[in-house]
C-alpha cells in the first residue's frame, strides 16, 4: 500500500487496529445535524476534469476503471466497513456489468477489513440499497444472490408491486427486503431517508452512485460529506455522439451565491497518480470583495 496520510482533522471515534490507524490516521463521524435520518457520506472517483465514468464503453463504466488503483479499493472498503448500509441507484446497478453480465454484489474484498466490521463494529452483515422507484430492475443479478450481502431496494408504490410480482415468479419471496416511500414510481428522497433512520436504524449510510442520484441528494440538501479519490487523468468527452460522460456532481446547477462549499477534513495521497479527499458540506458562503 502507498497510501500516506498529508492531513487528518476527523473525528477519532472508531477502534482502528494500530497498523490501520498507522496507515489512515484518525477516523469517526460528528454527531449528526439532523438526527432525524441518516448521516449521509459518498464515495466516487473522478479524473481531473470531474468526469467519473467512460460512459458509453462496455466494460469501461465503474470507478476501477477510472481508478486503476488498490489504494482507491482498499479505501472503498474502508468506508463500507465504517456505515451502516451503502446505496446504489438502478442505473449503476445496470451500467455496472461485469465480464460475466452478473453484476457486482459491491461486498468488502478486504478480509480484515470484513472481519473489522462483523467482528469489532458489531455491523453486521453489509446491507446494500437499490433505489429504483418503477422497481426496473434485474432480481437475477449476482447483488441479490450472494451471501457476503444483505440487498435491499428503495422504491415507490409502483415498484413495490412491479418487484413483488418479480419475487413471487422467480420463488424468491421474502429474499428481498423491499422499502417503498412515495406515490406512483417516484421516490420521495427525504421520506425515505427519515425511514431508513426511524424505522430500520440506519445511523450511517454511504452512496455509490451514480452521479444522477448523487446530484438529487445534493439538491435536496441531504449529503453531510463526500470522500473523493482524484485520478490524475481527463477523461474527456464522449467518443459518440449525444452521450454525456456524467460528474461525479451529477446534473445539479447553481448561481455563485447559491453554490455549495465543502469544507477539507483529510487528504491522503498515492504517490505519483491519486490523491484522497475527505470534505464536508457546508453549503452556500458569503465573501467580502
Amino acid at each position: 500500500m502507498d497510501l500516506q496520510v498529508c492531513y487528518n482533522a476527523g473525528e477519532d471515534t472508531f477502534p482502528l487496529p494500530q497498523h490501520i490507524r498507522e496507515r489512515y490516521g484518525s477516523f469517526g463521524f460528528p454527531a449528526p445535524a439532523d438526527a432525524g435520518r441518516p448521516y449521509l457520506s459518498s464515495n466516487f472517483v473522478m479524473g481531473l476534469d470531474g468526469r467519473a465514468s467512460f460512459k458509453e464503453l462496455p466494460g469501461h463504466v465503474d470507478g476501477k476503471t477510472v481508478s486503476r488503483s488498490r489504494d482507491d479499493q482498499w479505501l472503498m472498503d474502508f468506508l463500507r466497513a465504517h456505515h451502516d448500509a451503502q446505496l446504489i441507484g438502478a442505473g449503476t446497478l445496470r451500467d455496472e456489468a461485469n465480464p460475466e453480465g452478473r453484476g457486482w454484489d459491491y461486498g468488502i474484498d478486504d478480509e480484515e477489513l470484513r472481519r473489522y466490521r462483523e467482528e469489532t463494529l458489531r455491523l453486521g452483515r453489509q446491507k446494500v440499497l437499490v433505489l429504483s422507484g418503477s422497481g426496473n430492475i434485474d432480481l437475477t443479478l449476482r447483488l441479490f444472490s450472494s451471501p457476503r450481502v444483505e440487498p435491499w431496494i428503495i422504491t415507490a408504490r409502483d415498484g413495490h408491486e412491479t418487484l413483488r410480482s418479480q419475487l413471487k415468479k422467480l420463488g424468491r419471496e421474502g429474499t428481498v427486503k423491499i422499502v417503498s416511500v412515495g406515490d406512483g414510481a417516484q421516490v420521495d428522497l427525504l421520506a425515505a431517508m427519515q425511514r431508513l433512520r426511524q424505522e430500520h436504524g440506519i445511523r450511517t449510510l454511504l452512496c455509490e452512485g451514480g452521479p444522477t442520484l448523487y446530484g438529487e441528494f445534493l439538491k435536496n440538501r441531504l449529503i453531510d460529506e463526500d470522500f473523493r479519490t482524484m485520478s490524475c487523468q481527463v477523461l474527456g468527452e464522449s467518443t459518440e455522439p449525444g452521450i454525456d460522460r456524467p460528474t461525479a456532481y451529477g446534473q445539479v446547477s447553481y448561481r455563485p451565491e447559491t453554490a455549495p462549499w465543502f469544507r477539507l477534513i483529510s487528504l491522503h495521497h498515492a504517490l505519483p497518480h491519486h490523491a484522497f479527499f475527505r470534505l464536508r458540506y457546508e453549503g452556500p458562503r458569503t465573501f467580502q470583495d
